[in-house]
């Protein structure tokens, strides 16, 4: 099973009609269309990404699927989103998705970053619900790609000493295959 055929997996039993949920990397819109559909009519997604391209993407996307009025789009970067969504959403988010690295077919020099990861994620834990779950998988055979991914295995090394249950799924590869984190809220 695909890393992200396991987040949609893990994530089909988790979330309920009515949830609110965040894809914090909206990219090409596969996360963003999964979580729109899992929250049903009464739900909400809110799709982030930092590129106009992706977000215009995954809207038409939305768009064609019917989906549109369940997602709210927002280019910006994911740690500043998050941030301004800390006071009204505070622990209110069923799931947040993370796809960290770069948008595929795009620039490549435009990707995510450990420092902007490192706050989107510290924003993530104050914006789930009890219960709510967090998946990050981070692609470490870019540039920066393993300096991010040591950034997110830290944050979920402490998130587990404080209590939150954590999972890690590391495919078997000579390479650097990506690695998928799971966390849920204590």
């Amino acid at each position: 099973m695909r890393l992200t055929e396991k987040v949609h997996h893990i994530l089909r039993n988790h979330l309920h009609e009515g949830d609110q949920a965040i894809d914090a990397t909206a990219g090409n819109g596969y996360d963003t269309i999964f979580l729109a559909e899992q929250v049903g009519l009464s739900g909400k997604v809110i799709a982030i990404d930092i590129q106009d391209s992706a977000i215009r993407l995954t809207g038409e996307k939305l768009d064609s699927t019917g989906l549109i009025d369940r997602v709210k789009l927002v280019t910006d970067d994911h740690a500043t989103a998050l941030g301004k969504l800390i006071g009204a959403s505070r622990e209110k988010i069923a799931a947040i998705t993370f796809n960290l690295g770069y948008l595929p077919g795009s620039d490549k020099r435009i990707q995510t970053n450990a420092e902007s990861t490192k706050e989107a994620l510290a924003a993530s834990i104050q914006l789930l619900s009890p219960g709510g779950c967090l998946s990050v998988t981070a692609y470490r055979g870019h540039s920066g790609g393993t300096a991010e991914a040591e950034t997110v295995e830290a944050f979920m090394r402490k998130s587990q000493c404080e209590g939150h249950a954590v999972d890690c799924f590391e495919p078997e590869s000579s390479n650097s295959p990506p690695i998928l984190w799971l966390l849920k809220k204590s």
